[in-house]
């Protein structure tokens, strides 16, 4: 029978403030960040956990990833655009991301999970995800678009240029 108050405990408040700092967004709802930091391993309960969230922010990546390559390119067809965009909403993309803002030392994860060293990719995909979530939730699209787009328009830039 596991602990379930065995997990690697980050103070909440620091990883609100740094999470803030990182995305360059400030949260009205302050547990909607906590919530989308705590991995189901590190969770009480799996209603406290960032499952949900990430389902949501998967949803959101996507629309705000084919809305931008809809109107950047207006010439394309459906499988040029769908190709695209299997770029950008993959889950190595979203690791990267989740990566370039530093999001694994801010993370709640089990203690199974935490003892791991480096956690995997997977991981900080969906963590990154339900930030998105959290940030589309607190803001509406529009703030999820303001954090997207610059990450996005990265990515098809970084594309064009491996070509």
């Amino acid at each position: 029978m596991s602990d379930t108050n065995s997990f690697v405990m980050v103070d909440p408040q620091w990883a609100l403030r740094e999470l803030e700092t990182r995305i360059q967004y400030q949260f009205r709802d302050r547990t909607l960040p906590l919530v989308a930091l705590t991995h189901a391993s590190g969770a009480i309960t799996r209603d406290v956990s960032n499952e949900r969230l990430e389902f949501l922010g998967d949803a959101v990546l996507g629309f705000s990833a084919c809305a931008f390559l809809f109107e950047r390119f207006p010439e394309w067809q459906e499988g040029e655009l769908t190709q695209l965009k299997s770029l950008v909403v993959s889950r190595k993309t979203c690791a990267e991301w989740a990566r370039q803002i530093d999001i694994e030392g801010l993370l709640i994860v089990g203690k199974g999970v935490g003892t791991l060293g480096k956690l995997p990719a997977s991981l900080l995909a969906n963590a990154f995800e339900s930030v998105i979530a959290a940030i589309f939730l607190d803001g509406g699209l529009d703030a999820a678009n303001r954090f997207l787009r610059p990450l996005i328009e990265s990515k098809i830039s970084a594309a064009y240029q491996a070509e």
